[in-house]
């Protein structure tokens, strides 16, 4: 082996050695926490169902029960408003009958930190008709990484932050989860237009009250980890109407709401494949370039070792093939 060969090897394996490093350590810090942040671009519809409601028509103050019912929340990102560390994104939550009567509506504008999922105060942020609500906590979903302890969330129906608390781990539809839960109100959360007949709100003795809607809600969610995705939602909501002395008089709303289904299992094959490319970029591929990295250490090594291995002479070579005594004779 002549030493321009050994040195070209050598040199090959160490620019391979250095490229896998490179390559890994390029996943590990660069591509893996770029991937992790929320988008600037977002279109995520989800639908909340319940095949049996209660809820009060305030038009006709008709109590309607068991009728299947819908809300539908659906989430655009403004990209033009966001930039590197902050995301916008605007929501629209339609609550209706399967014949199309909407029993409620909410919509807000949330600026958020793409890494925490916090909200942040900038961007024309709204809640419904009211700029002035401040939006604290999570904004609409966890974070990429989530951990296994209590969180805040804002609420928009309630208009506030609810702690949020971890429950347990979970498989749905084969994707491993953290449940969490929180539960609020109830809140005030509307008034009515006007005084109503107090024989609509089981007060015949008053000919018009002021009564206000009240809401409790408690939210479970089953969430991906790695990637943040919410999997499966499930919410447990009662509206009330209240007299100002705070006496409830009447239902105004009273369900339990679940992500279908088809929905469920589209929502776990999203965040399935989007924790594959997390580990992908975080673990598997610094961890296969780190040990190739190794085995080429190792090969090289062993080249520089038969490089500088000392070489006989010739003549050191003949004189230990020829015996001792051919050489007293030849002498």
């Amino acid at each position: 082996m002549t030493g321009a060969f050994v040195r070209l090897r050598r040199t090959l394996l160490l620019a391979g050695i250095a490229f896998l490093i490179t390559v890994g350590a390029l996943f590990h810090f660069y591509v893996y926490p770029r991937t992790t942040v929320l988008p600037l671009e977002q279109t995520r519809v989800q639908r909340l169902v319940s095949p049996s409601a209660t809820y009060l028509d305030t038009a006709t103050f008709r109590l309607h029960r068991n009728v299947p019912v819908q809300n539908t929340v659906a989430v655009y990102g403004d990209p033009r408003a966001g930039d590197d560390r902050t995301a916008v994104w605007v929501e629209f939550s339609s609550l209706d009958t399967r014949d199309g009567e909407r029993v409620d509506y909410h919509e807000r504008r949330t600026a958020f930190d793409r890494r925490t999922g916090l909200a942040v105060e900038c961007c024309g942020e709204y809640v419904d008709d009211d700029p002035g609500v401040r939006q604290t906590g999570l904004a609409f979903r966890l974070p990429a990484g989530a951990e296994p302890r209590s969180y805040t969330v804002f609420d928009p129906v309630l208009r506030r932050e609810a702690p949020m608390r971890f429950e347990r781990e979970e498989t749905v539809e084969g994707v491993p989860t953290y449940r969490y839960t929180y539960s609020a109100g109830p809140v005030k959360t509307a008034d009515l237009p006007g005084p109503v007949p107090g024989t609509t709100v089981g007060m015949p003795g008053e000919e018009r009250v002021a009564v206000a809607r009240y809401t409790e809600i408690t939210r479970t969610i089953w969430v991906e980890p790695e990637s943040g995705l919410t999997v499966r939602t499930q919410e447990r909501r009662r509206d009330t109407l209240r007299t100002p002395d705070q006496v409830e008089r009447q239902v105004a709303f009273d369900a339990d709401l679940m992500t279908s289904a088809a929905e469920v299992r589209a929502f776990a094959d999203e965040a399935a494949r989007f924790r594959r490319w997390i580990l992908l970029t975080r673990e598997w591929i610094p961890l296969a370039c780190g040990l190739l990295a190794a085995l080429l250490t190792v090969v090289l090594a062993v080249v520089f070792r038969i490089a500088t291995r000392p070489r006989r002479s010739p003549a050191a070579q003949h004189q230990q093939q020829v015996p001792g005594h051919d050489l007293a004779n030849a002498g």
